[in-house]
């Protein structure tokens, strides 16, 4: 009977997400029946091709379902996915549903995941219920795709919120005992330290050892850059993230091995000058060393003092050339005692020569020092301060005006407009001014017309998603990880932070609230306290009159 309805009631293709489920989940079916219509034994590479498709498939058809479930369920009645946080970080994400579907009906199957046996057994009634409640989710979406593609019945959308819980069930047994998964005190520890890069990131940024053009492109140099100034920056605040006066179970993990040589970088700071210890930033920040950038800054003016310096003394022998011939009158035993000016100054020079190059050849230890321990860090843990990084480039990327901004700023403006309205005081100007304000708009009080948006009354045109690659609000590409979603309101695309609100719409199916971007939130929320403003006052002059 099924099959009829689907040849007679099939919808027909276009970009409503049923509609594209009803053709992915068809294709899955054909090729799950090919599968069982020939002995895989006899035909070893056809059966492997097949189980290629059969998995890429899935994958297609459970990007359908969470597309579906982000439409029709709202965000805080869903399960929650904060345990990702403890995944590795190509293991986030919904583009791992199509393998965790494939993996649950292999262990109902009966199959086992190599050399985790025992993790596969106690995994099996899990994968069991899972894959019951896959094949459950399909046959509601196929029956409401054979009735009406463009709406979501509340028994549907009590189904997929089922499914959305025992999926994230699923997920987080599987995933935990198959793979490597972070604790509570690794996810601290790696908190900790990206609050450490972050602080020392914005630090730099107000000291122009780096650049927010740095930031906002991602430099490659900032990967070694920002590890080296934390070190710095660990090791000068007292009582932070690098006090070495604390325990060392204090520090953090990142940190440990290195103890001993945190504590001679400390000592060597503290014997640098605020000059010198601004110079080993700036090469740490440019990783230029020292030899090469920060000294000849000093050793300019080091060979200016001492041309100067020798200036006065080159006069005084020439003086002392012309004095008279009673002066050198001077008895053999006196002659040893005279120190000659040239001597001396050639012995100061030669001193500060010496006293710069041991400066110089500090600062290179120190460089070294700070750039092996930042380098080791890089290569024991490079997943980890892939990550970290990651959120530092996030959280100190330059401040630009978003539309939020701007729309907040103009609703400001236009509740100035409304608020220097004139008011009508007779029930025919009141009845006059609520027909202008429907045809034209809102009078202001010399008589012209302002161009404020009105509450829309229609559901808009939505975006088709094969047009648009980067989210109408953020600019961020779109990729399997971000997802798109549309705005009930306005029909644009975004990503789900830009569309985190929602509202209720007079003029949607759904009785309660639906999702929108946040520019349209700013603007329906001031267009409906508008409204009610402009009722209560023509109401209380109503009155009045």
């Amino acid at each position: 009977m099924f099959s009829l309805r689907s040849i007679f009631f099939r919808p027909k293709k276009s970009d409503y997400p049923l509609a594209r489920f009803f053709y992915a989940d068809l294709e899955l079916k054909r090729i799950t029946n090919d599968l069982d219509s020939f002995d895989g034994n006899k035909e070893p590479q056809r059966c492997q091709k097949l189980i290629d498709r059969l998995r890429k498939t899935q994958q297609r058809v459970m990007e359908v379902v969470w597309t579906i479930v982000r439409t029709c369920v709202l965000e805080e009645t869903r399960a929650s996915r904060q345990y990702r946080d403890k995944f590795p970080e190509e293991l986030r994400g919904d583009h791992m549903s199509g393998p965790l579907w494939f993996g649950a009906e292999c262990l109902a199957a009966g199959s086992s995941v190599l050399n985790h046996e025992s993790e596969s057994d106690e995994l099996r009634p899990l994968a069991r219920h899972i894959t019951t409640v896959m094949e459950a989710v399909r046959t509601k979406l196929r029956e409401q795709c054979l009735r009406d593609v463009s709406c979501y019945p509340e028994e549907l959308v009590d189904t997929l919120r089922w499914f959305d819980y025992n999926w994230a069930e699923f997920e987080f047994s599987y995933v935990s005992r198959m793979c490597p998964v972070k604790t509570t005190e690794e996810l601290y520890q790696q908190h900790i330290t990206t609050i450490l890069f972050s602080e020392t990131t914005a630090q730099a940024l107000k000291d122009k050892f780096i650049t927010e053009d740095q930031m906002s492109s991602y430099d490659p140099v900032l990967m070694l850059a920002i590890p080296r100034l934390s070190i710095l920056g660990g090791l000068e605040q007292e009582g932070g993230l690098l006090d070495l006066n604390k325990d060392t179970s204090m520090l953090p993990v990142y940190f440990r091995p290195h103890v001993s040589n945190l504590i001679d970088i400390k000592q060597s700071l503290s014997n640098l000058t605020p000059e010198e210890v601004t110079v080993l930033k700036q090469c740490l920040a440019s990783s230029v060393d020292p030899l090469q950038a920060g000294t000849n800054m000093q050793s300019e003016p080091d060979t200016m003092q001492t041309d100067a310096d020798l200036e006065p003394e080159s006069d005084m022998q020439t003086d002392t050339d012309v004095e008279p011939e009673t002066d050198n009158m001077k008895t053999e035993e006196e002659t040893p005692t005279e120190t000659d000016p040239l001597l001396e100054a050639d012995s100061q020079t030669n001193t500060d020569t010496q006293g710069s190059s041991q400066r110089r050849d500090a600062l290179q230890c120190l460089y070294l020092a700070v750039s092996s321990i930042a380098d080791q860090m890089i290569t024991n843990h490079a997943k980890d301060l892939r990550q970290m990084l990651h959120h530092t480039f996030k959280m100190n990327q330059p401040f630009e005006p978003s539309k939020d901004v701007i729309m907040v700023a103009k609703t400001d403006e236009i509740r100035q407009i409304t608020s220097t309205c004139v008011e009508p005081s007779t029930s025919e100007e009141i009845s006059a001014g609520e027909s202008r304000h429907h045809v034209l708009g809102q009078y202001s009080d010399c008589g012209e017309v302002t161009n404020i948006p009105q509450i829309r009354q229609e559901p808009p045109t939505w975006v088709p998603d094969c047009q648009v690659t980067r989210c109408s609000s953020c600019d961020d590409m779109f990729t399997l990880l971000k997802r798109k979603h549309h705005c009930r309101y306005c029909g644009q695309i975004f990503c789900q932070s830009c569309t985190a609100k929602s509202a209720v719409l007079d003029f949607t199916k759904t009785r309660g609230p639906v999702r929108v971007c946040d520019e349209c939130y700013e603007q329906y929320t001031s267009l409906v306290a508008a409204t009610q403003g402009e009722s209560s006052s023509a109401h209380s002059s109503m009155s009045a009159s």
